[in-house]
């Protein structure tokens, strides 16, 4: 046999061999995790909506983190007012995108938390797509207060990012949470995989939506081609204002300098201050 094709058919061995150890892996929660993905998040129902434990509200700056702190959560289910999408290109290709939600709550302490679904890294590990194809990394649903997530993105990663409020009622927000939290719920207590083209950051918050509502999302090349995620939305009905188009909208979507504007804001506060610079386009540094 020519030694070419010897070493051709060790090399498919050896990749055959590569996936079928891969494939055999089983999802578990135990492993050595990255700090910011260490803790499982855990809701436990109350009278008027749950308490959300190990809701991280970490912050972060232009330097990387400065600040890091878990914490347990009170959101009253009636209180939910909004529903927000976000997209962070990425860099090599705007085709592609990181997804994340966040929930607006109103009441005497309001607060907007996020949700981000993601590729459980554990110390020592960086992203891959192609990896998170092959049972690489599990599945991580993050919530968080959203100054962490925004921030991490618009200061510490300086990405581009986009907000789009979602054009949905009360009950389908409120409908669409529940949902969330129990995949949460059931996430902690059955690991699975992430996976790049089937449980990546928007099919997972499809899955969510479409459990609320089934079929609300019919599949689409956005949920793998995840850079295209708002623009179906929006020819879906979901991205407000509704009598706009796309480009009009997506014009304005643009948060990173808004958030890095709040950045010396805290909780609602900051919420609250990039909301009304992205809607005004006022430039102005807000007051502490």
């Amino acid at each position: 046999m020519h030694v070419s094709h010897q070493i051709l058919i060790a090399l498919v061995v050896f990749v055959v061999a590569a996936m079928i150890a891969v494939l055999a892996r089983s999802p578990r929660n135990d492993r050595d995790w990255v700090e910011g993905l260490s803790k499982p998040p855990e809701f436990v129902a109350n009278d008027g909506g749950w308490t959300i434990h190990h809701l991280r509200d970490f912050v972060f700056d232009n330097t990387g983190l400065i600040t890091k702190a878990w914490r347990a959560e009170t959101i009253d289910r009636a209180a939910l007012s909004e529903v927000w999408f976000f997209v962070e290109p990425f860099e090599a290709w705007d085709g592609v995108a990181h997804t994340f939600l966040s929930f607006r709550f109103e009441g005497e302490e309001p607060k907007t938390i996020s949700v981000s679904v993601e590729a459980r890294r554990e110390i020592g590990e960086k992203y891959s797509g192609l990896s998170g194809a092959f049972n690489k990394y599990e599945l991580f649903y993050s919530w968080s207060m959203e100054k962490d997530v925004l921030t991490r993105i618009a200061l510490h990663l300086d990405h581009d990012l986009y907000a789009y409020r979602l054009n949905v009622t009360t009950e389908q927000a409120q409908a669409i949470l529940a949902h969330f939290v129990e995949r949460t719920n059931d996430l902690a207590a059955n690991p699975r995989f992430y996976n790049t083209l089937f449980s990546n950051c928007t099919n997972e918050l499809t899955k969510a939506v479409n459990g609320a509502f089934p079929n609300a999302l019919p599949w689409h090349a956005s949920h793998m081609l995840t850079g295209g995620s708002a623009r179906r939305l929006h020819d879906l009905g979901f991205v407000d204002p509704t009598d706009k188009s796309f480009s009009q909208i997506h014009a304005r979507a643009l948060i990173s300098e808004p958030v890095r504007a709040a950045r010396a804001l805290h909780g609602e506060a900051f919420s609250a201050y990039w909301r009304r610079r992205a809607e005004t386009n006022e430039i102005s540094t807000p007051s502490q």
